[in-house]
């Protein structure tokens, strides 16, 4: 299993979780008002470091020309994505947040962090499409996603020499697997944004020995590996998780109490997700992950 730089950075940026309130059911506006919230968030991470990395520190990085440029495009993506869902909500739409992104130093580490909150996105819009209702919603929100998508795409493979995907299908992720990584950029919001139906789970990171470290118990749990649609769990015994796989590309894992391969849920997550990401070469077969 390999620890980029930028997963480092996210492990360390989970170990505080923004609060959140208990859990209600989700409605349209909570899912418009959830997007807007992960919007702003990419769209405050562009427009910050674009603006303290010029294209000279680019340059000084290794990075060609049009890296930039095209990053540049992206914060323009993700601005356009904001006023879409503000328009869309009106008078209910959710604020700016104070953030932070701990560890992105130069043009190398914003880039790679890039590419990790991007496949972050489109597993967010995929795992929440089941639960609109709003036909037209639908259609914007899957507008985002596969434009999302094209961004990761881009970023992983034009930008960090990896590849374009993880496997044959992406991998969704519900409202708090999601909120849980987003959480950890937060410092504060404004009082007056609305409430949503959501809330962070403990922080996760597993070591390349398999330790497993969370301020959640570890005793009776397991690992569930999630990859795609994809899934299976590895049981954790004396604080290391035991046959841990690595499937390819970026992929996703929560500390659970369910002992059985079906999909984990709100209810029997303990921890997490943590990102795995173990790039592979334009060689090697892309199947299914193999658990």
């Amino acid at each position: 299993m390999k620890t980029t730089a930028a997963i480092a950075i996210l492990a360390a940026a989970a170990t505080t979780s923004y609060a959140a309130p208990a859990k209600r059911a989700v409605t349209d506006t909570d899912i418009l008002q959830y997007a807007l919230t992960l919007e702003h968030l990419e769209n405050a991470f562009y427009h910050q470091f674009l603006g303290q990395f010029d294209a000279a520190a680019f340059k000084n990085a290794g990075f060609p020309d049009w890296v930039r440029g095209r990053l540049e495009n992206i914060a323009e993506h993700e601005a356009q994505h904001v006023a879409l869902l503000s328009g869309a909500l009106g008078s209910a739409a959710t604020q700016p947040c104070e953030y932070q992104f701990p560890g992105v130093t130069d043009p190398k580490s914003f880039a790679a962090t890039a590419t990790l909150i991007e496949n972050v996105g489109v597993s967010a819009y995929l795992g929440a499409a089941s639960s609109i209702v709003e036909k037209a919603y639908v259609t914007v929100a899957g507008s985002i996603l596969t434009t999302e998508a094209r961004h990761q795409a881009w970023l992983n493979s034009a930008v960090e020499k990896n590849s374009a995907w993880s496997g044959p299908e992406d991998t969704p992720l519900d409202f708090d697997e999601v909120y849980s990584i987003a959480s950890a950029f937060i410092k504060s919001c404004p009082s007056t944004n609305p409430t949503l139906p959501v809330k962070a789970f403990p922080a996760l990171t597993i070591g390349e020995d398999g330790t497993v470290s969370t301020s959640a118990s570890t005793d009776g749990t397991y690992v569930q590996v999630i990859a795609g649609l994809t899934s299976n769990v590895f049981p954790v015994v004396n604080g290391k998780v035991q046959g841990l796989p690595n499937p390819q590309g970026i992929s996703y894992a929560v500390l659970t109490t369910q002992g059985n391969n079906t999909l984990v849920g709100d209810d029997n997550i303990v921890a997490g997700p943590v990102i795995l990401n173990n790039p592979f070469n334009s060689k090697q077969s892309n199947p299914a992950p193999a658990f």
